[in-house]
């Protein structure tokens, strides 16, 4: 959790579907998984956000709901405070939020680390990763089309947009790299590391570095 509870990314989403309708958190967090497969939120996480976002003035219960011999769940809905300050965190980050860069662009970065066949193994998998992503979310959208309007999981066509142009990059990155016109430079000891395990490198002068064995 962020050291403000309420400052949780899934906060937005939490107040937005409490913005249809009132909802309990179990319902919450079924409705949550069932539009946004591509979001991870734990059980436990969503029960504590709840209490902060009830703290804060945000939420507030306004019932029970019971199905069959299951216990009574508490409802919650959005209170005025909460729609000021959800109206208010929509407009602030459709301003201002920027687009962050993620573990693969760090890792990318360095690519040639790991050797041509390695790259390019390890890019293919990345690539069945996002399309199975992306068949999820178009599975939700489908699944999501006759209830929910198009408005309210606009995002999730942005995250599909996203994730295809990556899939659409990668792909052609995969074939620049198989057909030799990415210049790999190193390339014959991309897969050597630089240096020998066990042999940590020392000094003999300025910018010379040798190993122990050479010492001996």
């Amino acid at each position: 959790m962020p050291l403000k509870a309420v400052d949780n990314p899934l906060a937005l989403r939490l107040l937005g579907l409490l913005v249809e309708r009132p909802m309990h958190t179990y319902a919450l967090g079924s409705e949550l998984a069932r539009r946004y497969p591509h979001v991870r939120a734990r059980s436990g996480s969503l029960y504590t956000l709840t209490t902060s976002l009830i703290d804060a003035g945000w939420i507030a219960p306004t019932g029970t709901e019971q199905a069959g011999n299951r216990p009574a769940r508490t409802v919650y809905a959005l209170t005025p405070q909460g729609w000021q300050a959800f109206r208010e965190r929509v407009g602030r980050q459709v301003r201002e939020a920027r687009v962050e860069t993620s573990a693969f662009v760090d890792a990318l970065a360095y690519l040639g680390a790991l050797g041509r066949e390695e790259a390019v193994a390890a890019l293919r998998e990345r690539v069945a990763a996002l399309d199975e992503r992306i068949a999820a979310l178009e599975t939700a959208a489908r699944d999501a089309a006759g209830d929910v309007p198009e408005l309210f999981m606009i995002e999730t066509a942005f995250v599909g947009h996203q994730m295809r142009s990556e899939s659409g990059w990668i792909r052609q990155l995969i074939t620049r790299i198989t057909d030799g016109t990415l210049p790999w430079p190193g390339a014959e000891a991309a897969e050597s590391a630089p240096g020998t395990p066990g042999t940590p490198a020392t000094t003999t002068g300025p910018g010379t570095p040798t190993t122990q064995k050479e010492q001996s």
